[in-house]
């Protein structure tokens, strides 16, 4: 019978996760060991870009919706120390509204009504972003990131370590007075810096936005209108400034520990007379077990199952001492 519990953590040791390097803001604070930030901080060199990069009325009315590749723009030519300028910009936003169009199958849209002469790339959401950035730049799922729903504390970790975010908003919520505040659209913008009281970013929107502050509370608000993710990308600059595989690599271990952990509560609970006996066991055969044998990520699985295990069998023991200490009050009333 052990050696049926052998066999399962055997056959589960092999049980192989996706790597998605995708996180939760609770996960990420979770596992990242070195959590800290000072109270401002700015990340140096960003250069500005408008969307629409020579300022031209022609070249408005062809990058009108042009904010998400203007980001990502800035972003991926920072941190990997590329040189830019309205020209180099100008070229390389058209190639990704291009891209979008031909490769991608994203759509041109005309703006405003059926009638207008005007086209553009229709916007995109940060996950579609992300899709841009690994086909367009090549970046991978190790060195690109959606984050969901950060908080204040977890953007300023990662800006004072030098990673730019990517953010989406709403023009409205921005509460930005150079934007025509009876329109509500869709938006993004860079998170460069950050004060005691706002985030400083670059906003594409017009060349006169070049760190532009906006209040702590407004950033959230926008994240949250915009399925609560934000886009991380490391390549050169940056890499291993946090470590976010080995993040990852916490995280899939405490997945496959729980799964373990539940397959062996489901066989348990058929034996529910006295669980811990049988969780005592299954402990005695992993400390008995030759860890040595095993590769490190699954000697570290056997580790935290045990760990687990061990917890459970205490919270089974804190329950039976409540539970003994209530009959004996109860039995103690009642013989009164």
């Amino acid at each position: 019978m052990f050696f049926r519990f052998l066999v399962l953590i055997t056959l589960l040791l092999t049980y192989n996760f996706s790597y998605s390097y995708n996180f939760s803001d609770s996960t990420f604070k979770k596992y990242n060991w070195e959590y800290s930030f000072s109270d401002r901080y700015t990340i140096p060199n960003v250069k500005f870009i408008a969307q629409a990069p020579l300022q031209t009325k022609e070249n408005w009315f062809i990058n009108y919706e042009s904010c998400e590749e203007a980001a990502l723009l800035m972003s991926h030519f920072t941190i990997n120390d590329m040189y830019y300028d309205k020209n180099v910009a100008n070229e390389e936003i058209n190639k990704l509204n291009y891209y979008q169009e031909f490769v991608l199958g994203t759509e041109r849209n005309k703006i405003h009504n059926p009638q207008s002469k005007q086209l553009y790339i229709r916007d995109i959401t940060i996950q579609e972003i992300h899709t841009l950035a690994k086909l367009y730049y090549w970046y991978t799922d190790e060195n690109s990131h959606i984050l969901n729903n950060p908080s204040i504390e977890t953007i300023k970790h990662l800006v004072s370590n030098d990673y730019i975010l990517i953010v989406p908003s709403y023009t409205k919520t921005l509460a930005n007075p150079n934007f025509n505040l009876l329109t509500n659209s869709y938006h993004v913008i860079n998170i460069i810096w950050y004060d005691e009281n706002n985030f400083v970013t670059h906003d594409p929107g017009t060349s006169k936005w070049e760190s532009y502050l906006y209040p702590f509370q407004n950033v959230l608000t926008w994240i949250k209108e915009n399925w609560n993710d934000v886009l991380i990308l490391e390549w050169n600059k940056n890499k291993w400034r946090i470590d976010f595989n080995l993040i990852n690599e916490k995280i899939l271990l405490e997945q496959r520990a729980n799964l373990v952990v539940w397959k062996i509560n489901k066989f348990i609970e058929k034996k529910w007379t006295k669980p811990e006996d049988w969780i005592k066991k299954v402990l005695e055969n992993i400390r008995k077990s030759n860890l040595s044998k095993y590769d490190n990520n699954n000697s570290r699985l056997l580790l935290a199952v045990e760990v687990k295990l061990t917890e459970r069998l205490e919270i089974i023991a804190d329950r039976r001492k409540n539970l003994t200490y209530l009959s004996d009050k109860l039995r103690e009333h009642f013989d009164k």
